[in-house]
């Protein structure tokens, strides 16, 4: 059982090897995609399809689930499986066999949303591009700061900031400069791994961007951070 993209870090799993695994020791791999489908892989169809295992000639091993709610834009989510798979999570799934379809309205927005994804592939480059330009701006001012960019090709780029107090200062830094990017701690990440979670978007222009990097410069701490006091954030 493994996310495709950890949320935190913004890494992709090892598909492959994973399914490798599952096949040596007679394993299923529950796979969540929920950070990669839409965005990842040929024509968005996400981690498992970016490896060359999805599709129709998909392992029977594989349970693949991804949101609704991210790329695609609605609410929900769904899973994919073999039909053995798929069969037996409708009859023993119990907090699904009593519950309210989905609208129709919610169905045919979804229905939208996939649609843009399969047309999207002008909007994932854009992402592409934001993603490269806020990577080369924080690595230019944040020369000789302790702080570190995580290394994620996707929409998630971690910005480890360290202590918990002054990942909530640049939080609060940011907002005040009309920005907003929480600040994630422990113990939703590791000890010591306090971090601001940027989450970008083709809807980001690189003005956004612009803004963005600038705005940490200001707020970037001194290249000792021993001499650093969160207060100078506020």
């Amino acid at each position: 059982m493994t996310d495709a993209v950890f949320s935190m870090d913004g890494d992709v799993a090892d598909v492959a090897a994973l399914l490798a695994l599952c096949e040596r020791f007679d394993a299923l791999l529950l796979l969540d995609d929920s950070h990669g489908f839409g965005i990842l892989g040929p024509q968005g169809r996400g981690v498992l399809a970016e490896a060359g295992l999805g599709g129709r000639q998909a392992s029977p091993r594989v349970l693949y689930m991804a949101s609704l709610g991210k790329a695609a834009g609605g609410a929900g989510g769904f899973v994919a499986g073999s039909d053995v798979l798929i069969e037996w999570l409708l009859q023993k799934t119990r907090s699904y066999i009593f519950a309210t379809a989905a609208p129709a309205l919610l169905a045919r927005a979804l229905q939208a949303g996939l649609d843009q994804i399969e047309r999207g592939s002008a909007l994932r480059a854009r992402l592409q591009e934001r993603i490269a330009q806020l990577q080369d701006g924080v690595a230019r001012v944040l020369r000789g700061s302790h702080w570190r960019l995580g290394s994620s090709r996707t929409a998630i780029q971690p910005l480890l900031i360290g202590a918990n107090d002054e990942a909530l200062a640049v939080m609060e830094g940011l907002r005040e400069r009309g920005i907003w990017v929480p600040a994630i701690r422990p113990p939703t990440v590791p000890e010591g791994t306090a971090r601001l979670r940027i989450a970008l978007s083709a809807a980001h222009t690189p003005a956004d961007i612009d803004r963005l990097i600038s705005a940490l410069a200001e707020l970037a701490p001194a290249t000792n951070p021993h001499t650093h006091h969160p207060k100078a954030f506020a």
